[in-house]
C-alpha cells in the first residue's frame, strides 16, 4: 500500500485499533490530534490527517483537504514536519529527539507526548503490520520499519 493514500491511513489505524496497548498509550492524552507531512524531495504534496480518540483507541479520523481545516478542528496535538523527517522516524527515528531539536514541530503539549514515549512500540507494532511502499522507493517489505 502506498504510504498517506486513504487505504494505508486505513489499515494503519485499524492495525493500531487491535494494539492491546493502546489504551495505556492514549490515557490522559487530548481528545485528537493532526499530523502533517510537509512538501519535500520525494513527497512534493503536503498531507494533513485529523484523527479523534475515545475510550482507548482511535474513534475517527480524516485526511483534511486544506490545511486551513485545522483552525476550524482546534486539535488538542498538531505535529509537523517535512517527508524527509517522517520518513527518519517511520525508520526508528528517536522522536522526542526529533522533537527537540526542532526538526519536528508539535503544537500542544509537548510533555505529554514526550512521557508516552515508552509506548512507541504500540505504533511500531501496528506500522509493521501494514505492507508500505514509500514515494519514490518502489515496494517495500512487511511493513514501515
Amino acid at each position: 500500500m502506498e504510504f498517506g493514500t486513504r487505504p494505508w491511513i486505513a489499515a494503519v489505524v485499524e492495525a493500531l485499533n487491535r494494539q492491546p496497548g493502546l489504551p495505556a498509550a492514549l490515557a490522559g492524552l487530548g481528545a485528537d490530534l493532526a499530523l502533517v507531512i510537509e512538501p519535500s524531495p520525494g513527497f512534493p504534496r503536503a498531507l494533513a490527517v485529523w484523527g479523534r480518540q475515545a475510550g482507548g483507541r482511535v474513534a475517527e479520523w480524516r485526511v483534511l483537504h486544506d490545511e486551513d481545516e485545522l483552525l476550524e478542528l482546534e486539535p488538542a496535538y498538531v505535529v509537523r514536519a517535512p517527508w524527509r523527517t517522517w520518513r527518519e522516524l517511520l525508520d526508528g527515528g528517536d522522536p522526542v529527539k526529533a522533537a527537540l531539536s526542532g526538526r519536528v514541530k508539535v503544537q500542544g503539549d509537548l510533555e505529554a507526548l514526550v512521557r508516552r514515549a515508552g509506548h512507541r512500540a504500540v505504533v511500531d507494532a501496528a506500522l509493521a503490520a501494514v505492507p508500505t511502499e514509500f514515494p519514490g522507493e518502489g515496494h517495500g517489505g512487511g511493513g514501515a520499519r
